[in-house]
């Protein structure tokens, strides 16, 4: 029940108890006629005994008119009546006592006493005003059923603004941050809306502050390593001079790095995506991490894919990048087709699940060759181009893997 809408539930709910209010009902219809059939059959006993004794004492015409109008009963001296509702009514009991015999028919929805004894022999109707009306209950249920079914319509109606809400903040959480809810209404919904409301502009807020400085911060730095590393290109070739550009290099690098992440999480939903091959992604690759193919062993079927091609060749950079950097043969392995991308590379398996590498500044160790954002920012775009990334270890091999299986059932 857990992933069970409200909605749903209190749909299934209200079912149940509707079904439960039917239930009970017809339960009570069931009990009330078989209360009043055993009231019929202990009145009808005692006005068959009654008249049995009376015909013991050979009864006038008055005396049993008496009994007739005691008893709400009234005799059928029509012979083919009689004949007709012995006949063709349905009897319902019969009873032989010393007294005399009793039967109890039931004929066009009226009752009848066929008393015998001796001599005598009387059919009387049953006159007496039936009690019993199940229209009365039948009202009741429609009443109660009218009721219960309004109080569903208002529960309903007082909780539909929660899909509204519901739906806004899904388009906030696909990045969506221009949204914003209006409720009229200032019960608990409505100070949710509110609050939902103060929470966004805050996070606009924090965002934009972030941005401005990341931008900032990394256009500041920019400009004086770019200076820097001239400076170092102009400097006699020696130690020192190696050991500055690769520091200004690794500055750069971090820089680098910094902005993919500043564009990947304040533009969760802006993709350039552009339909290309994989080769070109490829290629791309390659110039961006300045590299020739020497320390890659790549089996690729080329195949087409919609992507924004700039992130990709990022994502495909790190991954063969970590794979060159930490295998003890500084060699990687590339396999691709239109299902899926395999980067492959001995060495030892990684000592935590893969959702500790992609979490932003994490690393294996402190290591003075990563800032601790390649699987991050790897993990993100994929994320963002709806494609599974994976790891696996097997024969002394590291593999990370870009599901790309759900774009096919998605084009279906």
């Amino acid at each position: 029940m857990k992933n069970v809408s409200i909605s749903t539930f209190i749909n299934v709910i209200f079912i149940l108890a509707l079904s439960a209010i039917l239930l009970s009902f017809l339960f009570f219809i069931k009990l009330d006629e078989e209360k009043f059939e055993n009231e019929r059959k202990d009145r009808y006993t005692f006005i068959s005994n009654n008249l049995l004794t009376g015909f013991n004492l050979y009864p006038t015409k008055e005396y049993l008119q008496q009994l007739y109008s005691q008893f709400q009963v009234g005799p059928i001296t029509n012979r083919l009546e009689h004949l007709n509702i012995i006949n063709n009514g349905r009897m319902l009991s019969l009873k032989n006592s010393a007294l005399g015999r009793t039967r109890i028919y039931k004929y066009d929805d009226n009752y009848y006493i066929y008393v015998q004894k001796r001599s005598y022999n009387i059919l009387l109707k049953d006159i007496k005003d039936r009690p019993y009306n199940r229209s009365i209950a039948l009202i009741l249920f429609i009443l109660s059923a009218t009721i219960f079914l309004t109080l569903f319509i208002l529960l309903r109606k007082k909780l539909s603004p929660l899909k509204k809400l519901d739906k806004q903040i899904q388009k906030f959480s696909n990045g969506d941050s221009s949204i914003k809810l209006e409720f009229d209404h200032d019960d608990e919904i409505g100070k949710i809306a509110k609050s939902f409301n103060q929470a966004i502009t805050n996070i606009n807020h924090l965002t934009n502050s972030k941005s401005l400085f990341m931008r900032n911060m990394m256009h500041e730095l920019k400009t004086p390593i770019t200076k820097a590393m001239f400076i170092a290109e102009a400097l006699p070739e020696d130690k020192n001079r190696q050991t500055l550009q690769r520091a200004f290099e690794r500055m750069d690098s971090i820089i680098k790095e910094l902005s993919t992440v500043e564009k990947i999480s304040s533009s969760m939903n802006v993709l350039y995506k552009e339909k290309t091959n994989f080769f070109h992604i490829y290629n791309n690759t390659l110039e961006l991490m300045l590299i020739t193919s020497d320390n890659i062993s790549a089996k690729i079927h080329d195949f087409k894919l919609e992507v924004d091609i700039y992130l990709f060749s990022i994502v495909l950079k790190n991954l063969i990048d970590n794979a060159i950097k930490f295998s003890p043969n500084h060699h990687a392995t590339l396999l691709a087709s239109k299902r899926r991308i395999d980067i492959i590379s001995l060495g030892e398996k990684l000592q935590h699940d893969l959702d500790y590498y992609t979490e932003p500044f994490a690393q294996e160790e402190k290591r003075s060759d990563g800032f601790g954002l390649g699987l991050y920012i790897v993990k993100t775009v994929c994320e963002l181009h709806n494609f599974k990334f994976t790891y696996h270890y097997k024969d002394d091999r590291n593999i990370f893997t870009i599901d790309m299986s759900k774009r096919f059932i998605q084009e279906k």
